[in-house]
């Protein structure tokens, strides 16, 4: 049975561990490419940018194919992510594809270290740092920033990593990813939702978003960064299929599923699919509003009743979109 508009999951995005301040937070910008750091509020970090981890020597080392100056756990974290882009990269791959392989890659491969999130804050050393990301499968919002951040140098992908804030004022980091040109933010921490478990479609929830849709949920001084002046690669604009009618979308949400996707955007020239109006972030859209919507979704949970279905109307450039996700739970 389908519960309708209520999410199963706890996303980390709620529970990313860190400490309130009743002051805004400074926001530090590491680009490890070039080792350098740029800060906010003065120099409030300025004595404290070696704090964040650094993998520039692990992709220095790939991209020279000099290992001599790695120490021991380095050398683990670059083993790792060798035989990763060993895996899951071909030449023929754009740096799009590129990206999305490794986000996926790393929701798959980790997950949120919750001891964090205990009274003592104790949780798992190096649940910071790519190390607990891939060798103990354990990070919490800066482990998952700085491995998104080594991939994308070891590929050679423009990336920044950005330590600041969430909306409830709670310490969190994130990246900026540049693709085709154009700049767009990335959160793998809040694509990986709480609880983790086997088998649970993979979201994007903040994959290549812009700037705008990060700030609804993120705070930080952006007066340095980039804007996104495209949507040619935000996921939505990657995977929105055109429809002709209603019908069709139970076969993209299997399809979906099969491909270990959580969510489908369509949109169309029908009537029923023509927008005014987005939601909010997290407000659901009523799929009563469209009909022959919920028929869909009915049919669709009665084959998968571990599955909460909702979706929402979602600006991508000049378009709305609607959006289906499909939420697997325990």
């Amino acid at each position: 049975m389908k519960i309708k508009g209520i999410l199963l999951f706890l996303s980390a995005a709620m529970l990313c561990l860190a400490s309130c301040s009743e002051s805004p937070k400074p926001t530090t910008v590491v680009d490890n490419s070039y080792a350098a750091a740029t800060t906010s509020e003065g120099d409030s970090h300025s004595d404290s940018t070696n704090s964040y981890y650094d993998s520039t020597p692990i992709s220095q080392a790939y991209l020279t194919g000099d290992t001599s100056s790695l120490d021991e756990k380095q050398s683990e974290i670059y083993n790792k992510a060798v035989s990763t882009i060993d895996d899951l990269i071909t030449p023929d791959m754009s740096d799009y594809e590129k990206e999305l392989a490794i986000h996926d890659f790393i929701v798959q491969c980790a997950s949120y270290d919750e001891a964090h999130l205990n009274a003592l804050g104790i949780g798992l050393p190096n649940s910071d740092n790519p190390y607990g990301c891939l060798i103990n499968g354990k990070a919490i919002c800066s482990g998952y920033s700085t491995t998104f951040q080594l991939f994308m140098d070891m590929l050679e992908i423009p990336c920044k990593t950005i330590y600041a804030a969430d909306f409830e004022g709670d310490d969190h980091s994130w990246n900026i990813v540049q693709i085709g040109g154009s700049w767009y933010y990335v959160d793998v921490c809040w694509d990986d939702p709480i609880p983790d478990f086997d088998n649970r479609p993979i979201r994007h929830k903040y994959f290549n978003v812009s700037k705008d849709y990060m700030k609804t949920k993120h705070v930080w001084d952006d007066s340095e960064l980039p804007d996104t002046d495209s949507t040619e690669f935000t996921f939505i604009s990657q995977t929105v299929t055109n429809i002709n009618s209603v019908g069709e979308i139970e076969k993209l949400m299997e399809n979906a599923v099969t491909d270990m996707q959580d969510s489908v955007a369509v949109t169309s020239d029908i009537s029923d699919l023509q927008f005014t109006d987005t939601d909010q972030i997290d407000t659901n859209f009523d799929e009563q509003n469209i009909k022959g919507l919920s028929k869909v979704f009915d049919s669709f949970c009665s084959k998968h009743t571990d599955y909460d279905v909702y979706c929402q109307r979602v600006q991508n450039g000049n378009d709305i979109v609607l959006v289906i996700y499909m939420r697997k739970f325990e």
